[in-house]
């Protein structure tokens, strides 16, 4: 019998005769066999990955809009305190914070801006409130800083002092001579770090009746200079935490000595 060689091979494994097409690589074909899952596999890899990136851009489009709502949500509570209180608010972006750049955190780094600010006059104090935000370092250090402010505006003229909560560092300074104000009572010079311009003052501004009152309240970080005391923290502070702020300097304001006003050429309190 003859076989024309072009249509019948051999196979080298079975012995059996198969029609095989002229010109047929069985390496090619095994290659194809085994290429075919790895395309397949490559396939389900994009469209995962693709579903990674939507995934992604879900989550980035909530996240913009739930910030949205929140900020909405708190301006419209930033009015309608303001509103209650009798004050004015300006949601839009301003440069209020410029006023206050010899007191931390202003004057440092860059990009800085104010906004959401609230202020009126009630009783002898002017009111400031507001958020403010700054960026510092760059690059994989880049750090975007948000802080909330409460200023108070007085008809005073108050020595420069910080009166801030005692930290551990504050500690290991004093042990190298670094110290800060002292005064007699042990538990107010445990829980608040003085420090001032003049210690006579301090002791003026800061006496008996004073720490007691202090000590009965939430520590806070005390900025005092000029007419200015401030209060900031990071983050912002709720319409509750400023009521609170309002009070807490309100009530120190009161208890202020008036010896302290007159020798300071201060008015009295209305």
């Amino acid at each position: 019998m003859h076989h024309r060689r072009g249509l019948v091979r051999r196979s080298r494994n079975s012995g059996d005769f198969h029609d095989r097409p002229a010109g047929y690589d069985a390496g090619r074909e095994k290659t194809r066999t085994v290429e075919a899952p790895r395309v397949t596999a490559a396939r389900e890899q994009c469209v995962g990955d693709n579903w990674i990136i939507l995934l992604f851009i879900a989550a980035g489009i909530l996240f913009t809009v739930m910030s949205w709502y929140a900020a909405e949500k708190r301006r419209k509570a930033l009015a309608e305190f303001a509103h209650a209180n009798g004050f004015e608010f300006k949601s839009a972006p301003g440069d209020i914070h410029e006023k206050y750049e010899a007191f931390s955190p202003f004057g440092s780094g860059r990009n800085r801006r104010s906004a959401n600010l609230i202020h009126g006059q009630r009783g002898e104090i002017r009111w400031e409130m507001f958020d403010y935000r700054y960026t510092t370092g760059s690059g994989k250090n880049k750090t975007s800083h948000r802080v909330g402010v409460v200023v108070a505006k007085v008809p005073l003229m108050l020595p420069r002092l910080r009166i801030r909560p005692e930290h551990i560092f504050d500690k290991l300074a004093a042990a190298v001579g670094f110290d800060d104000i002292d005064f007699e009572s042990a538990e107010f010079s445990r829980k608040y770090h003085v420090k001032g311009d003049d210690r006579k003052t301090a002791y003026d501004l800061i006496h008996p009746q004073m720490i007691e009152y202090l000590l009965s309240k939430p520590a806070h970080d005390w900025q005092i200079g000029g007419s200015v005391i401030l209060f900031q923290k990071s983050g912002h502070f709720s319409t509750a935490e400023m009521t609170d702020s309002m009070a807490l300097i309100s009530g120190f304001v009161e208890r202020i000595p008036e010896y302290v006003r007159q020798d300071m050429g201060m008015r009295p309190a209305v």
